[in-house]
């Protein structure tokens, strides 16, 4: 055997050796890659529905305190024709049942009935918050209940004028101080957006607002 030939054979063996390795490091280096897009993927996608999240959460905040201000001054109309037929001496219960049917022929009962179904929905969809919304989610949570309640007075008012407008004053006492609390616990990204959905709700209830009152 001569000396180029034992050469060859001790580089065979080094050279299958150096392959191995190239190959294991693009194996380990494909898989890296994989394991680093799949946790991009499910980063972004992460972000995407807390982004979701607090577009709903901000939209719903918005949809709640314009609807439980229309439903109260609803509420504020059924009390002063109720009071107004007391003094005339006249049927309070035919004049109230009166304006609810102004109200129900200028769609303003039903658009009361199918903002609480929107409100309702989306609070179904706000259930599992992120773990920054959570104070957030539970505030709006807390609004919630004292938003129903009140548009259950505009759509179905009950009782003696004196308990209607005693409870009236508590749920409206209730929410503006969660509505001063919300606001000051707010994040800044919810609180950007629910300050431009306002902006484009405004017009459109302010005019339902004098729809209300006409």
């Amino acid at each position: 055997m001569d000396s180029s030939e034992s050469i060859n054979k001790e580089l065979t063996p080094k050279k299958k050796s150096n392959k191995i390795i190239i190959v294991s490091i693009l194996a380990i280096v494909i898989i890296l890659s994989g394991i680093f897009g799949v946790m991009k993927y499910q980063n972004l996608q992460k972000e995407k529905k807390k982004q979701e999240y607090a577009t709903i959460l901000a939209e719903t905040s918005v949809e709640m305190y314009f609807e439980f201000l229309l439903s109260s001054v609803i509420v504020a109309n059924y009390s002063d024709v109720w009071r107004n037929a007391i003094d005339k001496r006249n049927d309070f219960s035919t004049k109230i049942s009166e304006y609810k049917e102004r109200l129900t022929e200028n769609g303003m009962i039903e658009a009361r009935e199918k903002g609480r179904e929107k409100i309702r929905e989306n609070m179904k969809i706000l259930q599992s918050p992120p773990a920054e919304y959570v104070e957030t989610y539970t505030l709006i949570k807390q609004m919630y209940g004292v938003y129903t309640k009140m548009v259950d007075q505009a759509l179905s008012p009950t009782g003696s004028l004196i308990d209607f407008n005693r409870k009236t004053n508590d749920l409206y006492s209730q929410f503006e101080q969660q509505q001063e609390e919300l606001l000051i616990t707010l994040p800044a990204d919810i609180k950007k957006l629910k300050e431009d959905y306002e902006k484009n709700k405004e017009e459109e209830k302010e005019e339902e607002k004098e729809i209300i009152s006409d």
